[in-house]
């Protein structure tokens, strides 16, 4: 008994068991063979390289479509995490916000009650209030200048 095969159609379902071809590609490359005429029982020899390249390439383009499928998984995982991590950096973002936007408004509440130029230290006991001071010193004349 040989190992090859001798027909199209053993030659077929050898390559099909090599490869993991599904069920509708074999019947594809079946009736491709029975609408030009051709039998199942014929020869395979002036068909084995078409017929090893078809299944080559469908094995391929199964394995390829399989990566792409789970590389695109990945890629959706990682939007995920990336739009997960977006949301909630906005939100730390809003947070600290609103914390500015109070500490700004409590801080201009302040200066407007101190509008007469008054500076407020706090005490233990109680206020202390004194007149603004500048860093601006008084001009003495020079030796040339009126006294």
């Amino acid at each position: 008994m040989t190992l090859e095969p001798k027909t199209i159609g053993e030659q077929i379902e050898c390559l099909a068991r090599l490869t993991g071809a599904p069920e509708s590609f074999i019947d594809q490359v079946q009736q491709l063979f029975t609408r030009k005429g051709i039998t199942l029982d014929s020869d395979a020899s002036p068909y084995v390289k078409a017929l090893e390249e078809a299944f080559q390439r469908e094995e391929s383009i199964r394995y390829n479509s399989l990566r792409f499928r789970r590389d695109l998984a990945q890629i959706q995982q990682g939007f995920e995490k990336v739009g997960r991590s977006y949301v909630k950096q906005v939100e730390q973002l809003r947070k600290i916000r609103r914390s500015l936007q109070e500490r700004a408004n409590r801080l201009r509440g302040k200066l407007r009650g101190n509008a007469h130029g008054t500076v407020e230290v706090q005490g233990n006991h109680r206020n202390l209030i004194t007149k603004r001071q500048y860093d601006q010193f008084p001009m003495v004349p020079g030796p040339k200048d009126p006294q």
